[in-house]
């Protein structure tokens, strides 16, 4: 890259569901600003073509089966990388989201839907986080990058645990930023609003391209170049922080 405090290169970087949407945009984001990358995925076919678009960047990368609800699985996530590649130096835990079964309204939700949505949104992020933090100890460095959600800050009638998970992420994200701040490793999270990259709601997407301000929706490569910025020296005296990537869209329920 032109500016060096932003040049990843000789780092190695894990993205969890980095097989499409938003976590394929962050690998290849990360991988043209230098870093080699490691596709934690559950699904294999998507994350061996996010592979193979890396390795076009003349980055390494590889591919490594997990459930980041698992902690056995998440171990091997992080011994692998460091088998292979030496080092961890940048985890992003990008994994997360919703199922048809979550999005229900907050009477209707079950104990089984309430636990799934915060394992997949927050337990995750603990597991991967708090494993990942022993290796980054070791090395006395490392930058850990959640990524949060708009419907963090607004009440969701439509996945009601879907949203407190994610506030549950930013509260992590500050309380671990404390303390492993010691250890020289730096934990913030990115908050992106309407981010289509799926199947969706056409007129709920073009009322809310029409309130903002700047005339449209998100793309996945306005979060990743957001990630490059907390996970590059140029953000070196930046944690514990959550930036809202939403294009002042006015929080929609």
């Amino acid at each position: 890259m032109n500016l060096p405090v932003f040049d990843l290169t000789g780092r190695t970087a894990i993205v969890t569901g980095g097989g499409r949407g938003i976590g394929k945009g962050i690998c290849l984001a990360l991988a043209q600003a230098g870093a080699n990358i490691i596709v934690a995925n559950r699904d294999t076919a998507t994350a061996a073509e996010t592979v193979r678009e890396i390795e076009t960047l003349g980055r390494k990368s590889i591919a490594i089966q997990t459930d980041v609800c698992q902690s056995a699985q998440v171990e091997n996530l992080v011994n692998k990388t460091v088998e292979v590649f030496g080092t961890l130096d940048i985890l992003v835990n990008n994994a997360g989201g919703t199922t048809k079964e979550m999005r229900v309204p907050p009477l209707q939700v079950t104990e089984e839907i309430w636990d799934a949505a915060i394992d997949l949104n927050l337990k995750s992020i603990f597991l991967c986080s708090q494993i990942a933090a022993k290796t980054m100890i070791q090395q006395k460095k490392g930058n850990i990058i959640n990524i949060s959600s708009w419907y963090a800050y607004m009440p969701s009638l439509v996945s009601m645990p879907y949203g407190a998970a994610k506030a549950g992420v930013n509260n992590l994200t500050q309380t671990m930023a404390h303390v492993l701040g010691p250890y020289n490793i730096r934990v913030n999270a990115i908050a992106p609003g309407a981010v289509p990259t799926g199947p969706g709601d056409p007129e709920m997407r073009e009322r809310r391209r029409k309130s903002c301000p700047l005339g449209r929706l998100g793309v996945p490569e306005d979060i990743a170049w957001a990630v490059v910025y907390f996970a590059s020296d140029a953000s070196s005296y930046v944690t514990g922080q959550v930036l809202s990537v939403d294009g002042a869209i006015p929080k929609i329920v």
